[in-house]
C-alpha cells in the first residue's frame, strides 16, 4: 500500500517539476516519510543541478527555473538578473511565492551560500523593456 502511494508522489513530482502544474511550494513529507531526497532524485532526472546563485549561467535578460529546498519543503521560483539602472544590476533566485507588497517571498543573491536546484537548459527570455530604469 505505501509503496504505491509513493509511487504516486513520485509521478506528481514529475508532473510539478515539469510544469505541468502551477505548484509553487511542495511539501516533501508523507506520514512520516521524508521525501526530499525522492524529489531531488527527480530534480536531477530532469536536469536540474544543485548551485549557489553565483554559478548559476544565466544572461540578463533570461530567467531559469530553479527549486530551493528548506524545512521539507521545495519552493519553485527562478534566477534571473534584477536590474535596476543600466549599470547596476544583480543576480538572485526571486521565489514565485509573493509576499504581501508583492515581493518575492524568498530572495537569494549571488553573495549567499544557499545550493538551489536550477536547470540552466531551460531559460526563458524577459522582456527587459518593461524594467524601470
Amino acid at each position: 500500500m505505501i509503496e504505491q502511494k509513493l509511487k504516486e508522489i513520485e509521478e506528481i513530482f514529475e508532473e510539478i517539476i515539469s510544469g505541468k502544474f502551477n505548484i509553487l511550494k511542495v511539501e516533501l513529507f508523507y506520514d512520516d516519510f521524508d521525501l526530499s531526497d525522492m524529489f531531488i532524485k527527480k530534480l536531477e532526472e530532469s536536469n536540474f543541478t544543485a548551485k549557489k546563485v553565483k554559478d548559476v549561467e544565466v544572461e540578463p535578460g533570461f530567467r531559469v527555473p530553479a527549486f530551493y529546498l528548506k524545512n521539507r519543503e521545495a519552493i519553485f521560483g527562478w534566477v534571473f538578473w534584477e536590474i535596476f539602472t543600466e549599470t547596476k544590476k544583480r543576480k538572485l533566485f526571486g521565489s514565485a511565492l509573493k509576499n504581501q507588497r508583492g515581493d518575492w517571498e524568498i530572495q537569494i543573491t549571488e553573495d549567499r551560500d544557499e545550493i538551489i536546484y536550477v536547470n540552466e537548459s531551460n531559460k526563458i527570455e524577459i522582456d527587459l523593456s518593461t524594467m524601470a530604469w
